[in-house]
């Protein structure tokens, strides 16, 4: 059965990481930043099924600071 907020998260991980990726490739045509924060999503994942739940919030901090900031230079 599925924890109702442990499939939210990994829904909004999923939509946060495919976000910026496309924002990315579309700005920069470049895909190196995208796939780093493949792997820092990846990374966040693992972290918290290993049950590192603080580790996974820090790697997701940055996800979250690399959004805004792409969000606020494509405006």
């Amino acid at each position: 059965m599925f924890k109702k907020a442990s499939f939210e998260d990994e829904i909004y991980r999923s939509m946060e990481k495919e976000l910026v990726s496309n924002q990315l490739e579309n700005k920069y045509a470049f895909n190196k930043l995208a796939k780093a924060a493949d792997y820092l999503s990846a990374a966040a994942g693992i972290f918290e099924q290993a049950g590192m739940i603080e580790q996974s919030d820090e790697v997701m901090e940055v996800l979250h600071g690399l959004a805004k900031q792409l969000s606020g230079k494509t405006s």
